[in-house]
């Protein structure tokens, strides 16, 4: 009877129920995406840093699996939240709570295989699009890389299996213990008690150094190696989740002392915050995290895709050097549109071993080379070449030249002859094209295409041989770019999760809370001043993790800054990454701003 009874209970609530399948499918789909990396062994340490990735991913993987955790318990709590009332029902009609308690973990246990199901199908859609996004963007190809992942796929099964497993065994027991009266009531008591004064200064000061102990070990990370990531993630986690359960319920407290709490709807607003204010507490703390994470990775995932161009320009002006170009790699060079060439006559003689150029050609047309003035800002300076450079091997305009010259010419030593004398050597006239592609990411396709037809000209399966600064920037890429795609890949997972934390989150008790704007509306409160309260309790409960977040990054990048790992500067992206990061947030704030206003805001002005 029950088994019937309990399907029509949810089918009347589906609006709630859906919000739940929601989040739980984008959970799930996000902790499938980022464990689609971690667990593959051979995309991670495919990596400059090697088995430090490796390292990280671990500890990244045990933080988003407590954040995975804390959101599942919070999913549960709202589930039960809504079945409360009809399961005290029952058991005031005579129902046994030994087959109600097994009725809540089967429904608990089947709800979340469910949305597991289908948020693995999400995830594998998400990871193949997002994946194929940005290899296409950071012009990478991604080997070891694979949308479905099967060692992945068994990772997030389990996970959330025992995580549903564990929440329906906890349910049960708790309506074993809860009186049919209490369970009938549970919507109408509030969650608020009156803090202790002493309680949360201790909070404050523990959680402000615990965050201090955090940022000072990813400071000083030279000395602490691996382990400055380990106590990070310990400390900043409790730290930041002792400054909002302190920190909250203190700025709730002074607001409330404070002459804003007259004013509009700010007493009703503030007392829809202390209503649930614990589980706003921990949500903050996660959503703040997240955001860090979210915003971090970004950074960094951009900071390299920063430096790789920089770094390959600064060890020579010219992209590519092509002897003898056909009409084929004529009609590519053709398409680069932001690019300046130059073209010298030269002449090979294996007698002499010399490279022969034309001192009129080189004075009419004088090369640029580029070498760096400070290497760690990736600060380059460009020069231009004189003809007295190339009597010295090791000058930066002979390195120039000689590096964008064929294969066969660079055993030889490089010399400049005038024109007469040029005329008389007797050996085959070529034709060296040189190519500075401006925006080498954006000419990155024909590029490539160029110098595999090099290597084919030359007869060589290594395209390091063709020489110029795309060879390099090709060789970077090889290097940085899985740290590139990982970084942006892992952020844009981390944003989607923080937002549908917060977004279902504030969603959840839009059912209840529209009982409350219901009564406001009827004793005449204009719909605007009710919209204006909406916006602004949201915006607090958006704003809040935001500060953090950027205030954690600020000193987390000091971890990359410090240990040289990523050249350039860490913080060189940070203003531009965290504007657009605050664009897409924003986005998802308006959002939850209006799917939170249609649902609690009644449909029909009630006139006074």
């Amino acid at each position: 009877m029950l088994g019937k009874i309990s399907p029509s209970g949810i089918k009347a609530r589906w609006k709630d129920y859906l919000v739940l399948f929601s989040g739980m499918i984008i959970t799930t789909a996000i902790f499938y995406m980022f464990e689609a990396i971690s667990t593959n062994d051979q995309f991670t340490t495919n990596s400059p840093v090697g088995e430090s990735a490796k390292f990280v991913f671990i500890f990244g993987s045990v933080l988003l699996a407590i954040i995975t955790l804390v959101y599942v318990f919070y999913a549960n709590n709202f589930l039960m939240s809504m079945r409360k009332h009809d399961y005290g029902l029952f058991m005031m009609l005579g129902a046994k709570s030994r087959v109600i308690s097994r009725l809540i973990a089967m429904e608990t246990v089947v709800i979340g295989l469910i949305s597991t199901i289908i948020g693995l199908i999400v995830g594998v859609g998400f990871t193949k699009i997002l994946s194929r996004f940005l290899a296409s963007q950071i012009h990478m190809p991604l080997t070891h890389f694979s949308a479905f992942y099967m060692p992945a796929m068994w990772t997030t099964v389990i996970m959330f299996l025992v995580l549903f497993i564990i929440a329906g065994f906890l349910n049960a027991r708790t309506f074993v213990k809860t009186s049919a009266l209490r369970l009938l009531r549970s919507s109408q008591q509030s969650d608020w008690k009156q803090p202790k004064a002493v309680s949360l200064w201790v909070q404050a000061i523990l959680g402000i150094l615990l965050l201090a102990g955090g940022y000072y070990a990813m400071y000083d990370i030279k000395q602490l190696k691996l382990m400055a990531v380990a106590i990070g993630l310990v400390t900043i986690v409790l730290g930041t989740y002792f400054v909002f359960n302190s920190f909250f319920v203190m700025l709730l407290q002074v607001i409330q002392r404070s002459k804003m709490n007259t004013k509009g709807l700010n007493s009703f607003t503030l007392a829809q915050l202390k209503f649930r204010i614990r589980d706003y507490t921990k949500i903050l703390s996660v959503v703040s995290l997240l955001f860090a994470l979210a915003l971090g990775a970004i950074t960094v995932g951009t900071g390299f895709q920063n430096m790789v161009p920089k770094l390959a320009q600064g060890n020579g002006y010219y992209s590519v050097g092509i002897t003898n170009p056909s009409s084929k790699m004529n009609a590519l060079v053709d398409q680069i549109k932001d690019k300046s060439t130059i073209t010298y006559q030269q002449k090979i003689d294996p007698q002499t071993k010399s490279v022969y150029y034309r001192i009129d050609q080189l004075q009419k047309q004088p090369i640029k080379y580029s070498e760096f003035v400070d290497k760690a800002t990736l600060k380059a300076k460009i020069s231009t070449a004189q003809v007295a450079q190339y009597r010295h091997n090791d000058s930066g305009a002979y390195q120039e030249l000689w590096g964008l010259q064929a294969p066969d010419a660079k055993a030889f030593k490089i010399k400049v002859v005038s024109a007469n004398s040029f005329n008389r050597i007797t050996a085959k006239t070529n034709q060296l094209l040189m190519v500075r592609a401006n925006n080498m990411d954006a000419a990155t396709t024909t590029l490539t295409k160029i110098t595999n037809l090099q290597a084919k000209q030359y007869g060589t399966k290594n395209n390091q041989l063709v020489g110029g600064s795309f060879a390099t920037y090709q060789l970077l890429k090889g290097v940085f770019g899985s740290l590139e795609f990982m970084g942006i890949f892992l952020g844009i997972a981390f944003l989607a999760m923080l937002a549908s934390c917060l977004m279902f989150k504030i969603l959840s008790g839009a059912a209840s809370d529209k009982i409350r704007f219901d009564m406001l509306n009827k004793i005449g409160t204009r719909r605007s001043v009710l919209k204006r309260s909406i916006w602004v309790q949201i915006l607090g409960l958006f704003t809040l993790p935001g500060i953090l977040g950027i205030i954690d990054v600020a000193f987390g990048l000091q971890m990359f800054s410090r240990s040289g790992l990523l050249i350039g500067g860490a913080y060189q992206t940070f203003a531009i990454t965290t504007g657009g990061f605050l664009i897409l947030y924003l986005i998802y704030f308006a959002v939850t701003v209006l799917i939170y206003s249609r649902i609690v805001v009644p449909k029909t002005k009630v006139e006074k």
